[in-house]
């Protein structure tokens, strides 16, 4: 994609070790299978309410994970959905595919629970992506490239097919960010980000439990640690509705600023 801006770089800098802080594992009625050989990349997919979607897109990405970074394992993290979703993940029975099954926590959390159970499954690496079509699997290969050229590879949404409104939240977001915690960070939300997995383990496990846009506290935790943000497209939803209307963004920033106090 060659009108896509280049990539960003950012060098780290030495940092402290993370304090402690209350993280709680979430109370899972699956327990972490660890396969006979290591996955090389586990990726991370929270999920609630999809059940019109998740195969589809589950399948879409399997071809581009099986073509591009084939010792991959995909984890889905049902976060309490209360339709067919679980259901449909059920009967798909791929070897390449684990469930992890919990009561509702929300995304951020669930992204979390999903950092630390790759690291159960000795993963090199983990990737995050969301259920609801979204995140473009033709932009993998370009963030998969640079895994070992920083600890955290995030997508950076230049290009976006989901709303005008959409795109004003972000530039909000990252502009109050920008202000408030002094990140260069551009798309701290973004849900297209590749992980060493230790690294993001560690962050996970200093995000307080009551943190609810907790990928935002991972992404700011481990900023000292350097990052590449990476050009991507990201499409419009292919069904369902998202979990957070636009009435509902002002209660979440405000939530986000007060828990950023406790980081």
């Amino acid at each position: 994609m060659s009108h896509l801006r280049p990539t960003f770089n950012y060098r780290a800098t030495p940092s402290p070790a993370f304090p402690r802080r209350d993280f709680k594992p979430s109370q899972s009625s699956a327990r972490t299978e660890v396969p006979d050989s290591p996955p090389e990349v586990v990726v991370v997919i929270p999920v609630y309410n999809e059940e019109s979607v998740i195969v589809d897109v589950l399948a879409e990405w399997r071809k581009e994970l099986a073509r591009t970074a084939p010792r991959y394992l995909m984890l889905v993290i049902n976060d309490g959905s209360k339709d067919g979703t679980l259901d449909a993940l059920m009967a798909l029975n791929w070897p390449d595919l684990r469930i992890h099954n919990q009561e509702n926590r929300g995304h951020g959390q669930s992204c979390l629970v999903g950092y630390q159970e790759a690291a159960k499954l000795g993963a090199d690496y983990v990737f995050q992506i969301d259920s609801d079509g979204q995140c473009d699997p033709s932009a993998f290969r370009s963030i998969w490239e640079r895994r070992k050229d920083a600890p955290a590879v995030y997508g950076r949404r230049v290009r976006r097919d989901d709303g005008f409104g959409r795109r004003i939240v972000t530039t909000i977001l990252r502009w109050s960010l920008k202000m408030k915690r002094r990140t260069r960070l551009n798309d701290t939300n973004v849900p297209y980000r590749l992980y060493h997995t230790h690294v993001a383990s560690e962050a996970a496990a200093q995000v307080p439990s009551n943190f609810d846009l907790a990928n935002i506290a991972v992404a700011l935790l481990l900023e000292p640690k350097g990052y590449i943000e990476v050009p991507i497209h990201f499409r419009d939803r292919v069904g369902g509705h998202a979990s957070v209307r636009y009435w509902g963004f002002a209660r979440k920033a405000r939530k986000l600023f007060q828990d950023l106090d406790t980081l």
